[in-house]
């Protein structure tokens, strides 16, 4: 069973640099409050790649697109391109939020993926 994630950035109070929430401190200006920003909508394809040689969780996969997405509000993310043929760049995507593997205790995996608007 999954805990549905939801994606989100920092948006630092003083600057506006959005950020991942890991960092304590703003990365441009160093203030230390932020605002946390959800990510919602539809999302721009900005950059991905093929992998052809998937770590052992995903090998049954043989090979899949990794790419960076961008939302509307700026937020950015990293997963898992549906389908990995025809992408280009600046192409429009939906977040799914899925299986995306059994890790290597067997446990399930969940994670956003992102799939192409139909």
């Amino acid at each position: 069973m999954s805990n549905k994630e939801n994606l989100v950035s920092n948006k630092c109070k003083k600057c506006g640099y959005l950020q991942d929430i890991s960092h304590l401190r703003c990365l441009k200006c160093k203030n230390n409050t932020f605002d946390t920003i959800e990510a919602n909508g539809t999302c721009v394809l900005l950059t991905y790649t093929i992998l052809k040689a998937p770590p052992l969780e995903f090998r049954d996969k043989g090979s899949y697109a990794l790419g960076v997405v961008q939302f509307e509000n700026g937020i950015r993310a990293l997963g898992q391109i549906f389908p990995k043929e025809n992408l280009r760049i600046g192409m429009k995507l939906k977040p799914v939020y899925e299986k995306i593997c059994n890790n290597l205790d067997g446990n399930e995996v969940y994670s956003y993926v992102f799939k192409l608007i139909e």
